[in-house]
């Protein structure tokens, strides 16, 4: 009775999430079904694209420059691992660095057969002969640093004092990650602490890596002055100390500690100041295992004028900057642009030569957290409405990704809208948007490297990244394009339409946007408040089943399939973009390099 009970409810849960948005999403399509066909769909991709090798293609590009930046060119989680491995093979390469944001970004990287997953070091770590720095403007909870990602150098063997070198970081206490905790809405942050340590930085009150190594007294003095805003939101919100655990106990699960332990502790000390001054004593300063401090942005600028070259490894992307104003409600708080990576680096750009490769991944394209998302398979905010915070949650639902993927691209019409349609497994009934989602989630391990949480996929959207190809340059690189061995089409977003069912305009930089408004890739994209109710206008693109691509199973003298090119051919086409690489694979090395026939 007991199981038959908990199927039941689980049964009542999935079908209260399997098509939450039923009635939205059905006045959107009434609305935009009709949608003049723009010419753009009938484009047809005439431009093939040959294989091509590292030294010829990506290497005479980084030679020609001084400072190389690999950067994310949609929402983060792009895969920016491999191309920053092979730029760091170079021997001109001496330094790679992080030289801003927090441990909020994750990478996953495979090496050997090992899988590492770094928040702060550069995945340069693990190359021989490099340096890797870490500051002087990234965010650092030190304890963190040292528990998570130093500790795998150190279960690895993996040697580190002579290769990673710390600046002087600004320093997330607990206290940050605590007031994220109670300050965030639902999906709206990782709980790294990333809007109140810039809050604590811009205003600066908090303390930086140098306190730590110098007197006591006079960090814990500034300690207690930055604590006064964590001790008002308590008071001003009516928390206890004990209220306060119990919600961040609440948010930790087996399967992820997103308040870790020191946190914890922290929580109910009764001389927090004190508390922290002693942690950061005997965990850091006192701490052999710390990695040496220096001066990053000297080292970098000494390096550059020995005539050798710098590589940054950006976190985030262009579309989570803080600087980017079109989703700056929803942007992380640092500026992770290649503009932002080469400011906080000290890049003299007036003498030296810049390069951004960008990354973007596709088919499967995906963001976290909230905000806009018009070429999401969903809502960006969906599955924290639904109270769904890993991919375990799913369960078996959804997983026949062959059926799902064939409806979802069948249901897109003549003119690229989606209609709504309904797909039933078993007992459910859910709509296509969502089945997509999840089923492709599911499919692609789409999931946070630091929160776990399920991410929104979706379609390349062009719209954004022509914007993105303007301001960083043309280079891209596709990686996880392999994911598209098991497609029968895919789709590019290549245009919006604007429709609010409730029939308000809205307005962004002056122009006002009315239903039935077209926003095509190369006009000026809008704010949040338009993009809110922005619908992909989609662009088929045949898939390659049968003609696999994935690592181990295909060969360079395979050729590139037909649905290969047409993907390459859209993207490059509607964006500008010069695209020298494609993913076919998770592992280091896994990459295809392409151009132009």
């Amino acid at each position: 009775l007991r199981d038959i009970s908990r199927d039941i409810f689980r049964t009542c849960k999935m079908a209260k999430w399997a098509n939450a948005d039923k009635e939205y999403n059905e006045a959107v399509f009434a609305g935009t079904k009709s949608t003049p066909k723009i010419e753009e769909l009938d484009w047809k991709p005439t431009q093939r694209y040959a294989v091509d090798d590292v030294k010829t293609r990506l290497y005479p590009l980084v030679e020609q420059a001084d400072v190389i930046c690999v950067v994310g060119s949609f929402f983060g989680d792009e895969g920016k691992g491999k191309v920053v491995d092979d730029i760091a093979r170079l021997d001109s390469i001496k330094i790679i660095a992080r030289t801003n944001s927090g441990e909020n970004a994750g990478h996953t990287v495979k090496h050997g057969d090992k899988k590492f997953v770094f928040h702060l070091a550069p995945s340069g770590i693990l190359s021989d002969g490099k340096v890797n720095l870490v500051g002087p403007e990234a965010v650092m909870d030190p304890i963190s640093f040292m528990n998570v990602e130093v500790q795998q150098l150190v279960d690895a063997g993996i040697e580190y004092k002579d290769k990673l070198f710390i600046g002087n970081c600004h320093i997330v206490t607990p206290a940050h990650k605590v007031l994220d905790m109670i300050l965030s809405g639902a999906n709206a942050s990782t709980l790294k602490g990333m809007s109140p340590i810039h809050s604590s930085k811009v205003t600066k009150r908090g303390i930086r890596m140098d306190h730590l190594f110098n007197d006591p007294a006079v960090c814990l003095k500034r300690l207690k002055r930055d604590l006064e805003t964590y001790e008002a939101v308590l008071k001003y919100r009516n928390l206890s100390a004990a209220e306060v655990l119990e919600m961040a106990k609440g948010i930790n699960t087996e399967e992820v500690q997103r308040v870790p332990k020191h946190v914890l502790d922290f929580i109910t000390a009764k001389d927090q100041a004190q508390y922290l001054v002693d942690l950061y004593t005997e965990q850091v300063v006192k701490n052999p295992a710390f990695p040496k401090r220096t001066d990053v942005s000297y080292e970098i600028r000494k390096c550059l004028q020995n005539g050798n070259k710098v590589l940054l490894e950006g976190p985030q992307s262009y579309w989570l900057s803080n600087t980017n104003e079109k989703f700056w409600e929803s942007s992380t708080s640092a500026d992770t642009s290649a503009a932002g990576l080469f400011a906080t680096g000290h890049i003299n750009t007036g003498k030296y030569k810049t390069l951004a490769i960008n990354i973007h991944k596709a088919p499967g394209s995906s963001r976290v957290g909230i905000g806009s998302n018009p070429s999401g398979f969903v809502a960006q905010d969906y599955f924290s409405r639904q109270n769904i915070d890993t991919l375990n949650h799913f369960g078996g639902e959804c997983k026949d990704f062959q059926a799902i993927q064939k409806m979802y691209w069948e249901s897109v019409g003549p003119n690229g809208i989606v209609e709504p349609r309904i797909y039933k497994d078993g007992a459910n009934e859910y709509g296509i948007g969502v089945a997509m989602a999840v089923s492709s989630a599911l499919e692609h391990g789409e999931c946070g490297a630091t929160t776990k949480k399920p991410r929104v996929t979706g379609m390349f959207d062009c719209v954004l990244h022509h914007e993105v190809n303007q301001i960083q340059g043309p280079y891209l690189c596709l990686s996880a394009v392999d994911r598209g061995d098991t497609y029968d089409k895919l789709g590019v977003t290549i245009a919006y339409v604007y429709h609010n069912p409730a029939g308000a305009g809205a307005s962004s930089n002056g122009r006002d946007f009315k239903n039935g408004d077209i926003i095509k890739a190369g006009d000026a994209i809008p704010s949040d408040s338009v993009l809110a109710h922005c619908h992909p206008i989609v662009k088929l693109v045949p898939g390659w089943q049968g003609k696999p691509i994935a690592a181990g199973t295909w060969k360079p003298e395979h050729g590139l399939p037909d649905g290969v090119q047409d993907l390459l051919a859209n993207v490059e086409y509607f964006t500008g973009a010069d695209i020298v690489a494609i993913g076919n694979g998770p592992s280091q090395g896994d990459l295809i390099y392409v151009k132009r026939a």
